[in-house]
């Protein structure tokens, strides 16, 4: 009888665990939505090493437009900043404000270093008026369609130059529903979802209800280095212009703290708060994947 008794104690005691375990094991996301960040994951981890001797220079500035004076450049209100040693992820694209295209990450792995030297040097100039590294690189839409395509095989990603386009798109605006503005729908958000504000979109990775917190991936422009990095120093760089030298005064990343490795191209990863959400206008989007 004893026997009995304690047994059946055990297993009660191992029915209540493993109750306990589920209740606290979040919900399995479904196989699509899995590739989805699955893939993200891929393009936000993916490194390449540039030589520091070579560097790259990047712009802090959402415009991306210095001044000229005849063959000379000019920064007023803000300065380009130099970043070498492990790069990550793919750069930010800035077809909208030039001539070029976006690329899908396939497309990029195949260039090679030399090619993503070139590539990555915002303002290194070919010639007049044009910026060679507008030619290949994600937007925030962009890097979004490529991994939600993951999740809808049949289409094709389209390649896009701005959130109202992609926002529009027949081939993915079946695919979403758009939240209320606000942090009552956060919590709801699963992986694969996506959150949007005027001009932007970023892709939900994991979303934390209790401690009111997402991770967020997405494409933006390397500011976030320059704000945060710990340790810029003072440099001075050449830059060619209509086929002539001019030399400028940048920032020169340490490429060490945490801010140099989370957004020296542009695929940013990063926790943030509702409250942050929110302070942001930053309202959710639900896929049917």
């Amino acid at each position: 009888m004893k026997k009995r008794v304690l047994s059946f104690i055990l297993c009660l005691i191992t029915c209540l665990a493993l109750t306990a375990a589920q209740a606290e094991s979040p919900a399995p996301i479904s196989e699509a939505r899995q590739r989805v960040v699955d893939y993200a994951r891929q393009i936000y981890e993916y490194t390449w090493e540039l030589p520091e001797e070579e560097g790259v220079l990047l712009l802090y500035n959402m415009n991306y437009m210095p001044e000229t004076s005849g063959y000379r450049i000019v920064f007023t209100a803000w300065q380009p900043f130099v970043a070498y040693g492990t790069l990550r992820g793919v750069p930010y694209s800035l077809s909208s404000y030039g001539n070029g295209k976006e690329t899908t990450f396939a497309e990029y792995r195949e260039l090679t270093t030399a090619q993503r030297i070139e590539l990555a040097n915002i303002y290194q100039y070919a010639s007049y008026g044009e910026r060679i590294s507008t030619r290949y690189g994600m937007s925030c839409a962009t890097f979004l369609t490529e991994c939600m395509q993951q999740g809808y095989t049949e289409d094709q990603p389209p390649i896009m130059h701005g959130v109202k386009t992609f926002l529009s798109d027949p081939r993915w605006k079946r695919h979403f529903t758009f939240g209320k503005r606000g942090a009552g729908d956060y919590p709801a958000m699963q992986p694969g979802d996506f959150l949007r504000r005027d001009g932007h979109v970023m892709l939900v990775i994991e979303n934390d209800p209790e401690g009111n917190r997402m991770c967020v991936m997405n494409q933006t422009p390397p500011d976030y280095a320059v704000e945060n990095c710990a340790n810029l120093t003072d440099v001075t760089v050449t830059l060619v212009y209509r086929g002539k030298p001019t030399t400028v005064k940048a920032k020169r990343l340490c490429m060490a703290c945490d801010a140099c490795l989370q957004a020296t191209t542009g695929t940013h990863c990063a926790w943030l708060s509702y409250d942050e959400l929110l302070e942001g206008e930053y309202m959710a989007v639900f896929m049917d994947y």
